[in-house]
């Protein structure tokens, strides 16, 4: 019995952990959305999850419309269901456009209709990336002859 209760103490602790955080990003996003706020809020806060088994940054897979499997640690949080949180994957892109998969801070971020529920139990970190590589647009660099 005690067990149980030292159990749900914890899930509860790591939850109230990073809900607040989340709840501030996902209230920030939606605000963005009001005229007032237009052009001075980001309607998307990028970030990076953090296991709580392992500590390394949570990864997932997407497809895009043309079939091109893509894997990400970059998401857009959606909504919050009790101790649930929707994701939005954010596809990163090196400064070539091409698309990237690794941990480093893409040059780009891209957003996606690809979407994933977790539990907020399962992460102990998060990481807010710079809002400004959403869409940014790649550089191309032409050849000289």
């Amino acid at each position: 019995m005690i067990d149980d209760q030292h159990e749900k103490k914890e899930e509860e602790e790591s939850v109230c952990n990073l809900k607040p955080t989340l709840e501030k990003i996902y209230e920030t996003q939606n605000k963005a959305k009001l005229p007032i706020f237009r052009g001075i809020l980001q309607e998307t806060i990028p970030f990076i999850l953090y296991s709580s088994a392992t500590a390394e940054p949570y990864f997932t897979f997407g497809t895009t419309t043309s079939q091109s499997l893509f894997r990400t640690c970059f998401f857009r949080i959606e909504d919050l269901i009790d101790s649930n949180v929707a994701l939005s994957l954010l596809r990163p892109f090196d400064i070539e456009g091409n698309c990237l998969d690794t941990i480093h801070i893409p040059y780009r971020l891209e957003k996606t209709n690809i979407k994933v529920i977790v539990s907020i139990q399962e992460f102990s970190g998060i990481q807010c990336i710079n809002p400004k590589l959403i869409d940014r647009q790649s550089i191309i660099v032409e050849q000289k002859c």
